[in-house]
């Protein structure tokens, strides 16, 4: 969650990664040498054979393994592999193009500025950000997640996407995050509205108690947010008549990153 800090820290379970971990290898050994058997892989990564047969059945359920035409015994990787590597490949070619914007924009602005994507139709994901040089500033952890009706960015997203995938969004029970977060989806909708025709969302301190924001979308070619580029501040410093001009600043360095992208989607 977003933080009034310098950095961070993270745990986790040691079965549940062992597991991650073992699951990743087994990919990329698959990866190269497709299609494998079990007694192969077994003898690869050195393995008892009922871990990797477990192991096996858990991928292909997730959607990442799938038997190897009419070798049953025999298992190669999914066009689903491919979709995640093109998504990276997007991901990295946006960051690319949005980061030397971000750059200017937090310089003139003094604020933390944060890149985000969807993270399936769940929230935003934090994708890259610029620091505040200020003493007291917003901090988002890398690969941070949102759930979309509560940040600026995850609104600023859903008000240019398909009213299909909204209703999906809106559909769910959506969490209390502060005591000013707004989960009625109605109400929501008329937010979207405003985030339309306004060309930005707003956060007052909706996502975390004294951290404000404001995001604006990054278009695809079909009109579509494909990302959000948002600033963030402590509340102390979220100033209601600066709002418009840090809007227009932010439509300006989301067109010219929607501008860059799209030349470089092109190439």
């Amino acid at each position: 969650m977003e933080e009034l800090r310098a950095d961070d820290g993270t745990a986790a379970d040691g079965g549940g990664m062992r597991s991650l971990l073992r699951g990743l290898q087994m990919l990329e050994v698959i990866s190269e040498h497709q299609p494998i058997g079990v007694g192969e892989l077994t003898k690869m990564l050195k393995l008892p054979k009922s871990t990797v047969q477990r192991t096996l059945v858990s991928l292909a359920q997730a959607g990442w393994l799938e038997p190897a035409g009419s070798e049953r015994t025999r298992w190669e990787l999914t066009q689903h592999v491919w979709m995640i590597g093109q998504r990276a490949r997007k991901n990295t070619l946006l960051r690319d193009v949005a980061m030397p914007l971000m750059r200017e924009l937090g310089a003139t602005t003094a604020e933390t500025i944060h890149l985000a994507v969807p993270g399936g139709t769940q929230g935003v994901v934090t994708l890259d950000r610029v620091d505040s040089t200020q003493p007291v500033r917003v901090y988002n952890p890398i690969g941070a997640t949102f759930p979309f009706h509560s940040c600026a960015s995850g609104k600023s997203i859903l008000a240019f996407w398909p009213q299909q995938r909204v209703d999906e969004v809106l559909s769910r029970p959506l969490l209390k995050m502060t005591d000013r977060t707004t989960t009625d989806p109605e109400a929501l909708r008329i937010e979207l509205d405003e985030v339309r025709q306004r060309g930005y969302a707003l956060n007052t301190a909706e996502n975390r108690p004294g951290v404000c924001a404001i995001g604006c979308p990054i278009l695809e070619r079909d009109g579509y947010a494909v990302a959000s580029v948002g600033i963030s501040m402590p509340q102390d410093r979220y100033d209601w008549r600066h709002v418009p001009k840090w809007g227009e600043q932010l439509i300006a360095a989301a067109k010219k990153i929607e501008s860059a992208w799209v030349s470089s989607n092109a190439n």
